[in-house]
């Protein structure tokens, strides 16, 4: 998919993302959410306040859509999968040993220079986060012998919870310790997060991040069989498991301007599913798409007919030379990192893994069931090429996003007559409220 600019398509007083501000919040602005999310700092300006959470989504989503653009113009495979909270939070831990033009463009490609007490409310949210909904790792290596300020040290481990680590020089001892903790960090689910160290490594930024969805409402895996999804309007399409509900409560609606079709599958731990599936080409699903649209657009969820594939997605990628067309090609030469040490440092590597894991979710199949088959009148099919974001609801955090192109991978297309992608939906569609 190719995606826009979004320089000049947001603007942040007209809404929150789906699930922010005046889609959720039930707070004042300016009102402190609760104790446990005060920054450690004691700063009294530094809380979780709608105003600062909204910013701070806001932010985030627009660095969500020019990562997965720069990802997708390099990218040869099928499917993306990015989570540009924890790369965000690997940016800003570096911004925080960095001053001058170094700080400010870290911030600005972020979309991050606007929130207040950045790295005090970033420092929260990784602990809420990864104590309730994620598997997420971010760590700083420097090159053994490697002097670090003190100060930096200190306010590195006060926000983020860490000290940066130090390479041992030895580079096989180094990959195994790196692996090992990735592996600690995302719960076995990231065994072998680097097979080689890169050449000289003076400084790497590693974030790894597991997520497994929950659905809210289970899909009964005896109800799942092989179906059709299609790669094209040119008849190419593969066989793939999908997954069925008959009567699923779904959020849904049409958006007939842009010809594209969104659905809002809720997981526990309040997170969401968000699908954004065009009708016709993927490559301008999102090229006029405002995203502050999904907060006012989703109605309430109606009984529908669901099929949805099953999809595992692992994406691993140096960062590298995305970040560097994205406007942070001085981290990798001679950046400003006086806040840090002293000494000339650039970084070498910024690796990134993220995987995420879509299923029924512990329905054993049964030989038999009594649940009607019969349809309802609502009928959702995610049988075509789509974008997805999963949001955090409660802060409208975008936690991932990515797109599928081929759930099956790397199968072989077969020819099947191109079917009307509207023909199932269109006495049932839901549009967007006037």
């Amino acid at each position: 998919s190719t995606l826009p600019d979004t320089r000049d398509d947001w603007n942040s007083e007209d809404g929150a993302v789906a699930g922010a501000g005046d889609c959720r919040g039930t707070k004042s602005p300016g009102e402190k959410s609760s104790s446990e999310e005060e920054g450690e700092a004691g700063d009294e300006r530094c809380y979780m306040t709608r105003k600062t959470t909204q910013k701070l989504a806001d932010g985030l989503m627009r660095f969500s859509i020019d990562l997965l653009r720069e990802v997708q113009l390099e990218s040869n495979r099928s499917n993306v999968i990015l989570s540009p909270f924890s790369i965000a939070l690997a940016l800003s831990q570096l911004a925080l040993g960095a001053a001058n033009q170094t700080e400010k463009h870290l911030l600005e490609v972020t979309h991050l220079e606007s929130v207040p007490c950045l790295h005090d409310i970033l420092g929260i949210l990784h602990r809420k986060l990864t104590a309730s909904t994620l598997s997420l790792g971010s760590q700083l290596y420097l090159q053994k012998g490697f002097e670090v300020k003190q100060t930096f040290l200190e306010d590195y481990e006060k926000f983020y919870g860490a000290k940066p680590m130090n390479l041992s020089g030895i580079s096989q001892d180094d990959l195994v310790a790196i692996n090992n903790w990735v592996k600690e960090v995302t719960h076995g689910k990231i065994p072998s997060f680097l097979q080689q160290l890169p050449e000289n490594t003076v400084m790497l930024l590693l974030n790894a991040i597991y997520f497994h969805g929950f659905w809210r409402n289970k899909f009964n895996a005896s109800f799942t069989e092989l179906g059709t999804f299609y790669l094209d309007h040119g008849g190419r399409a593969v066989s793939v498991e999908m997954m069925k509900a008959y009567h699923y409560p779904l959020s849904w609606f049409t958006l007939d301007s842009h010809d594209i079709q969104v659905a809002k599958f809720p997981f526990k731990n309040n997170v969401s599913f968000v699908v954004i599936v065009p009708n016709q080409k993927t490559s301008h699903v999102l090229e006029n798409f405002s995203y502050k649209q999904l907060c006012k657009c989703f109605p309430r969820e109606v009984l529908t007919t669901v099929t949805i594939p099953k999809i595992k997605l692992d994406y691993q990628l140096e960062l590298k030379q995305v970040l560097s067309r994205m406007g942070l090609q001085e981290l990798f030469t001679n950046p400003n990192l006086q806040k840090m040490t002293e000494k000339p440092l650039s970084v070498s590597s910024v690796q990134h893994q993220a995987t995420l894991e879509l299923k029924e979710d512990g329905v054993e199949a049964s030989a038999a069931t009594s649940v009607a088959l019969s349809r309802s009148a609502s009928v959702f099919s995610l049988d075509r090429p789509f974008v997805f974001i999963i949001f955090e609801e409660e802060t409208g955090i975008p936690l991932f996003i990515g797109s599928v192109q081929n759930p099956s991978g790397d199968a072989a297309p077969r020819i099947q007559e191109p079917r009307d992608s509207r023909e199932a939906t269109d006495a049932n569609e839901h549009h967007v409220p006037k």
